[in-house]
């Protein structure tokens, strides 16, 4: 779960970043990005961040589904997991995505590096 959060908040600070500048977060600066590998990432985190704030709206409107299957007189056990497992999916979705996106577009050692990061991240 913390990768995820230091993922997004990479997404977050990467996004700040105009097309002409070559700087990058601390985190990444270690990978040695070309310029069109970071105009790449650039947009892998793009499609991120506007998939992610859909899923958020479709959990808000699932949460209100998720609420009234609570409220109403019986519990329906299978539909209540069935909600909250395409939720889980569909979230789990957006991150395969991305990292399919960001292998494609990293070296070998630009993988590993950038592995090891998350390694970090999740041990804080």
């Amino acid at each position: 779960m913390m990768k995820w959060i230091i993922v997004l908040v990479m997404v977050i600070s990467l996004s700040a970043f105009g097309d002409d500048d070559h700087h990058f977060p601390m985190d990444l600066h270690d990978l040695g990005l070309t310029k069109q590998q970071h105009h790449t990432v650039e947009e892998a985190m793009k499609e991120y961040q506007y998939s992610n704030r859909r899923y958020h709206q479709q959990k808000e409107k699932t949460q209100e589904e998720l609420n009234a299957l609570f409220l109403s007189p019986s519990f329906d056990a299978e539909a209540f997991r069935t909600k909250n497992l395409e939720m889980e999916k569909a979230s789990i979705n957006i991150r395969i995505r991305l990292f399919e996106r960001l292998h494609a577009i990293f070296t070998p050692e630009q993988k590993r590096r950038f592995t090891n990061h998350l390694e970090e991240w999740d041990s804080e």
